[in-house]
């Protein structure tokens, strides 16, 4: 009997640049959100003379620790856009992956452009309005993406450590962006009396605990690697 023997060099096994850089934009994430959280925070604590439960989070960057409200907006928008990057190479969302990173430009446009004080409403500058087109085309694009990856990923067993708490800040999320525009709108042609402020606050403070909470739970790992290595075990159990 012939025994063959292959002359084909065997490749080495290398560690997975995927890998890797799913941890990047984990950290990334994660570090982004974090910094957006401390400085809105603080800057509703350090900026006096206006109302928060009246005046959104944008218009305190005319006050002497403005630069606070820029930072905070920083951050959501490289926290925002290492996740979409971490979420289209993971694959899964579909488009949703690209809504987050419109969302993330949105945000970063929002911090170029400042909003104007309060009273402006009539009379808005060129910066005000711009930033406040970048800010619902965002925040609408955040909560269709929102909605749509945790559908996804709910039917993911790879996801289901945090699949109850991603539905839980999807709906809370849906409901207090529904409830902003309420405000928005009240506060623009109705009573003006709506809590705007407050409203925004809410929906910020939702959208960042379901993006921090996507950020740990989104696969560190392509599709597409996933599917490449259940083939090379499946091909090596049938030799």
């Amino acid at each position: 009997m012939t025994k063959t023997i292959s002359t084909t060099p065997t490749t080495p096994t290398t560690p997975t640049t995927p890998t890797t850089s799913a941890s990047f934009t984990k950290t990334g994430s994660l570090a982004g959100l974090a910094v957006a959280a401390l400085a809105l925070t603080a800057s509703d604590v350090v900026n006096k003379g206006y109302d928060p439960l009246a005046e959104t989070v944008s218009r305190y960057v005319n006050l002497p620790h403005g630069w606070l409200v820029t930072v905070g907006l920083l951050g959501i928008a490289l926290g925002s856009a290492a996740l979409a990057v971490r979420t289209v190479r993971a694959g899964g969302g579909g488009r949703s992956g690209w809504l987050l990173g419109f969302w993330a430009v949105c945000v970063l446009v929002a911090a170029v452009f400042p909003a104007d004080p309060p009273g402006n409403w009539d009379r808005p500058s060129t910066a005000d309005t711009v930033h406040g087109v970048a800010a619902w085309a965002g925040f609408l694009a955040l909560a269709v993406a929102i909605v749509r990856l945790t559908m996804t990923w709910r039917r993911e067993p790879a996801r289901a450590s945090g699949a109850r708490g991603l539905t839980v800040l999807a709906w809370a999320s849906s409901v207090a962006f529904v409830l902003f525009a309420v405000a928005m709108v009240d506060r623009a042609v109705l009573t003006h009396t709506a809590p705007l402020g407050l409203a925004e606050r809410v929906v910020i403070a939702v959208d960042l605990a379901w993006l921090a909470l996507a950020a740990t739970t989104t696969s560190a790992v392509p599709r597409s690697a996933a599917s490449g290595t259940m083939s090379r075990m499946t091909t090596g159990l049938t030799k």
